[in-house]
């Protein structure tokens, strides 16, 4: 069976409107027809759900269903090829997205705007999304896990040290997984029972951080996912604590906006939930990097 993609691009001179918007966000970001439900993919290329059906159509498809299959197959397929280039083509789209917002006649003001407008569009998505019980789950964990793993690679790791940096204010025993030595594993050769991991990850999704989430999930320690989409490894090891974080945005290579808002967010219940043992050892933070002279505005440095 041919490639969708070549079909796609194909067709698209013959498409217009909402069917045309569609074919190039499919081509731009093939894995969403995998990971997304048809009105949740509508709803990110703000078209109709009937402008997939008629697309699928056009392709010769029964329906939607057995073309979201095909690109289920591709995404299994991917060590060999299957879905064609996804980061290489995302992160390229993104490039030509923001070059070609930035043209507008609105000039440089206007772009501004609207890349922060996209940026707050990602904050609503985010609140919309999130759910009381298991944000009170995971600020639960947070607080009282034997210790806290925090894995985030590429775009995805500087939402994953904010959360790492500023939980390890609150609580002892938080601990950043890095390639320092090559080996992110081995921290968690331990991980058992009582400990959690945290994850935080963009589309295409990153192999190694879901293979470090399986083998501490194997040892008994709980999952808590920060991704684009709720994928369904994250559910299975996750469940209902899979907070998603939308990162398509105005933005190169993508937005790490809403992740760091859950971040943020988690943490700041952690410490409203650790209460006065998170205050004191806040405080005693504070006053050793103030007294190491770290501080501009808190005086002259010592000696």
């Amino acid at each position: 069976m041919s490639h969708p993609a070549d079909a796609l691009t194909e067709l698209l001179p013959e498409l217009s409107g909402p069917t045309a918007a569609a074919a190039r966000h499919i081509l731009a970001f093939p894995e969403d027809v995998a990971v997304f439900s048809m009105r949740e993919l509508a709803r990110r290329m703000k078209v109709p759900p009937v402008t997939l059906v008629r697309l699928a159509q056009r392709l010769d498809f029964a329906g939607y269903d057995a073309f979201k299959r095909r690109y289920v197959e591709m995404v299994r397929q991917a060590g060999a090829g299957g879905v064609r280039g996804v980061a290489h083509s995302r992160n390229l789209d993104a490039a030509r997205a923001v070059t070609a917002a930035a043209a507008q006649p609105a000039g440089t003001q206007g772009f501004a705007a609207d890349v922060l407008a996209a940026e707050q569009e990602l904050l609503r998505q985010v609140f919309a999304g999130l759910s009381a019980t298991a944000l009170e789950e995971a600020a639960a964990l947070l607080a009282e896990a034997r210790r806290v793993f925090v894995i985030g690679r590429r775009t995805a790791f500087a939402p994953a040290f904010a959360l790492a940096y500023a939980l390890l204010k609150a609580r002892p025993d938080v601990l950043l997984l890095q390639d320092v030595a090559g080996a992110p594993e081995a921290a968690l050769e331990d991980a058992g029972e009582g400990d959690l991991l945290v994850v935080v990850t963009f589309a295409p999704f990153s192999r190694l951080a879901l293979g470090l989430a399986k083998q501490a999930a194997v040892g008994g320690a709980r999952i808590l996912a920060i991704a684009e989409a709720p994928i369904a490894p994250l559910r299975k090891l996750a469940g209902r604590l899979v907070f998603v974080a939308p990162s398509r945005s105005i933005a190169f290579p993508e937005s790490a906006t809403g992740a760091l808002a859950i971040a943020n967010l988690l943490v700041a219940l952690t410490v409203a939930r650790l209460g006065e043992a998170a205050t004191r050892r806040i405080a005693a933070n504070e006053r050793r990097i103030v007294a190491s002279g770290e501080y501009l505005l808190a005086g002259p440095a010592p000696g």
